[in-house]
């Protein structure tokens, strides 16, 4: 079944298949979810510290966990989740393997405007960032969402227009949601940085 599962999922990566051709396999979450924490740990790892990083990959994983369902519960095709979450888990653990490579060569910048916010809103010319690095950065996270729109639109029989516009509305309350629960529950735990006594 595995062999089947990652050829399935280079298609899907390819547009050439959507999540209804995964098996349907409720017991491979046991794998999944492990991996997809381990991802987004290591995601969440760069720019924050390892007890916040746990916290903000379990809310990753259960945001989306939660979007899709909620998605599919709306459409009257729950039925599909299991596919549907499995699809979205593995192609975002094979693109952040692919992100590996850029953000190490941009991680010394990202650490800098992650210490420093105002970096962030610089102009990325003031910023001087490695331009193929960026390049390639910015054309993962485009190929990225697109897959994303693609299984939302297979999965909930979606107009592709409609697919975009949920796939950005689910991406931005996701980042609010794992943003805002990560701070809160780090703050609740003694997870989060204390700043230095003045």
């Amino acid at each position: 079944m595995l062999t089947t599962v990652a050829s399935v999922t280079l298609r899907v990566l390819l547009f050439r298949a959507g999540p209804q051709d995964l098996p349907y396999a409720p017991a491979l979450s046991r794998v999944l979810i492990p991996l997809a924490l381990m991802v987004n740990y290591w995601v969440a790892s760069l720019t924050l510290p390892p007890g916040m990083a746990v916290v903000s990959s379990l809310m990753a994983v259960l945001g989306l966990s939660a979007a899709t369902r909620g998605l599919l519960r709306v459409r009257n095709v729950e039925n599909r989740y299991t596919q549907s979450f499995h699809a979205l888990l593995l192609t975002s653990a094979v693109m952040a393997l692919a992100f590996i490579v850029p953000m190490q060569q941009l991680l010394p910048d990202i650490l800098k405007m992650a210490q420093n916010p105002q970096l962030a809103q610089a102009s990325p010319a003031t910023l001087n960032l490695p331009a193929g690095p960026v390049l390639m950065f910015d054309a993962l996270l485009i190929w990225n969402f697109a897959v994303t729109v693609n299984i939302y639109r297979q999965a909930a029989n979606l107009k592709l227009s409609a697919a975009i516009l949920i796939t950005m509305l689910i991406s931005m309350s996701l980042l609010m949601f794992v943003g805002f629960a990560t701070s809160l529950i780090s703050a609740l735990l003694g997870l989060a940085p204390q700043p230095p006594a003045g």
